[in-house]
């Protein structure tokens, strides 16, 4: 059995490399941009803020590692 840690982990790199993701505002139908490490933007248009209306499930759920990874994720983020 393959041992993981959270260098390697596969789950980490949407943490530490995030993409945008564009999502439609609900108060002016704005396009808004979310990035995937985001759970909440604010659109430039309204100012409202938009969150996703479901949160993807994420190996920070569940993983036997997600303390140690969010260390990583929050000595990335700084």
């Amino acid at each position: 059995m393959e041992k993981r840690n959270p260098e390697s982990c596969p789950g980490i790199k949407d943490f530490l490399r995030p993409k945008p993701e564009y999502i439609q505002c609900p108060n002016c139908a704005g396009s808004v941009e979310i990035w995937t490490d985001e759970d909440t933007a604010e659109c430039e248009i309204c100012g409202q803020e938009v969150s996703r209306k479901e949160k993807s499930a994420s190996c920070l759920d569940w993983c036997e590692f997600a303390d140690k990874c969010r260390e990583i994720i929050n000595s990335r983020k700084h």
